[in-house]
């Protein structure tokens, strides 16, 4: 999109279209514009603002009032005092939007409360312009230090548009989003956030996160029914006594989703599981249905190139080619197998594999409810050929999962130490940190000392 163009804030036409589904309640387009027109003539006037709003329909509330005062809107992936004090040397004056008390660590908050603004006015939604930057995403940090990006209004828009052609999700009946994931991750924007405003998409308020409060968010919202989540909300569901309501379709990201759980989902939901490849920089890039191999195919409009070893995404809302982070091997310009991060290759006696592969096959042992291949190369004691694993297995012990691993990887890629732990110190995003996972191995050598 050119800096000329303009669209629409959202939908010109469906006024009365639902856009949230509340506490039962159906909350139309006109509703949360009139309840974001309301919150905008209360906020101070500042260039940016963190959207901390737990709650998907306070979440678009605030996000659309930020648009409507021309705010940035920034969405950390943490919510600690040292990200508070950063982000605040970064983007002066900046404050923060909550629909809990306390809101974001370290900064002034104002409370978001939907359902007080007076009824809608018969006014069409705003036009703004598609190159105005309207949010500051950052990267999971899972291979380092969070980076922020800039997404334009016309770029989330685009990738809404690109998501409801791929899936299918642009038919005369409205289709139903149910969210496991944050809408503050790129993942859970572009999902959650960007489809019910762009596209005949509702969603769910709530963030479910145990099978039960799934179940019980999928029965508050008619069909056809999307779930969007994650492997590791997936495992939980496949293996859990729950009674749930016809799934149209299964959107996984933020980890590889093997073939085997894809299997086992679509089986048990008698529905189709698909995948979502993207990254903060570039967004939603390309998907795949698991079960059908693992080739990927980039949505309508992207290009793929590679270049000196290194891959670009091209597309016109995204100006510049945007380098990927994943090793892949190209089949055409559209098509793809991912073999990895760049920074998940492993080398050891000169034999090579990735981690992604490795937590894969970890994952799929009986009695793994979560688990993770680990090398820390700044520490002493952990070079490149020093694995360890962390292991959330209930009633299964260490020696358990390494005769089990025995049986499925060569030797060499053997851990040399499995921790059984709790739980991981995944994001809300079920993203794991590079700084999560030293943290958590330094706990372990410090318990045992």
């Amino acid at each position: 999109m050119t800096g000329t163009e303009a669209i629409s804030l959202l939908s010109l036409d469906r006024p009365d279209r639902t856009v949230v589904w509340h506490r039962g309640e159906a909350i139309s387009q006109a509703a949360l514009l009139q309840e974001a027109r309301h919150l905008a003539e209360r906020l101070p006037a500042r260039g940016h603002v963190v959207n901390d709003c737990r709650g998907r329909r306070a979440f678009l509330v605030a996000f659309l009032a930020a648009i409507l005062r021309h705010q940035v809107t920034v969405l950390p992936n943490d919510r600690t005092q040292r990200v508070a004090a950063a982000l605040r040397a970064r983007f002066p004056g900046l404050y923060c939007l909550s629909d809990q008390a306390g809101g974001f660590e370290g900064l002034e908050a104002m409370e978001v409360a939907c359902g007080d603004a007076a009824a809608p006015a018969d006014r069409p939604p705003p036009i703004v312009p598609a190159d105005r930057v309207v949010a500051v995403a950052f990267t999971s940090g899972s291979t380092g230090q969070p980076q922020p990006n800039e997404k334009t209004l016309g770029t989330l828009a685009a990738t809404a548009g690109l998501i409801a052609k791929r899936f299918e999700l642009e038919s005369e009946t409205p289709t139903a989003v149910v969210a496991t994931v944050p809408p503050q991750h790129m993942y859970g924007l572009e999902t959650s956030i960007s489809l019910p405003l762009w596209s005949p998409v509702s969603v769910h308020s709530d963030r479910p996160f145990y099978p039960a409060d799934i179940a019980a968010a999928l029965n508050e919202v008619p069909p056809p029914r999307v779930l969007v989540t994650t492997p590791i909300h997936l495992r939980a569901l496949v293996s859990a006594k729950v009674e749930l309501p016809e799934i149209h379709k299964v959107i996984s990201a933020t980890a590889p989703l093997s073939d085997q759980l894809a299997r086992r989902i679509e089986r048990r939901l008698h529905t189709e599981v698909y995948e979502i490849y993207g990254f903060s920089e570039a967004g939603t890039v390309a998907t795949r249905r698991t079960v059908e191999g693992p080739n990927w195919l980039a949505c309508d409009g992207l290009t793929l190139r590679q270049e000196a070893g290194t891959c670009y995404v091209e597309a016109p809302y995204l100006g510049a080619a945007v380098p990927m982070n994943d090793v892949v091997d190209l089949v055409t310009p559209r098509e793809f197998v991912l073999r990895g991060r760049v920074s998940d290759a492993v080398n050891v006696a000169g034999k090579r594999t990735s981690l992604s592969g490795l937590n894969a096959i970890l994952s799929e042992i009986e009695g793994v409810a979560d688990g993770t291949f680990f090398m820390d190369d700044r520490a002493d004691d952990m070079q490149v050929n020093r694995l360890i694993a962390f292991v959330v297995a209930p009633g299964r012990s260490a020696k358990d999962i390494k005769t089990a691993l025995r049986r499925e990887i060569d030797s060499a890629f053997l851990p040399r130490k499995i921790y059984l732990v709790p739980a991981l110190p995944r994001s809300e995003s079920g993203k794991l940190t590079r700084a999560a996972l030293r943290g958590l191995a330094g706990q372990q050598v410090k318990d045992r000392k």
